[in-house]
């Protein structure tokens, strides 16, 4: 049988990669995030029109 320290180092280990696959999908969805707000800033300058909701508009 295991020791009780040896299944804490295993679960403390387990949870810190998760954190850090945690972490790295986080990184990405804030870079796509960024990417679809700077696409979005071009299109509304090169066509002049508002992609974008007004706050506080009729649906």
């Amino acid at each position: 049988m295991r020791s009780n320290q040896e299944n804490h180092n295993e679960d403390l280990e387990a949870l810190q990669k998760k954190v850090a696959d945690l972490e790295k999908q986080l990184k990405y969805q804030e870079m796509r995030a960024d990417a679809y707000e700077t696409m979005i800033d071009i299109a509304e300058k090169k066509f002049n029109i508002p992609i974008r909701k007004k706050a506080g508009a009729k649906q």
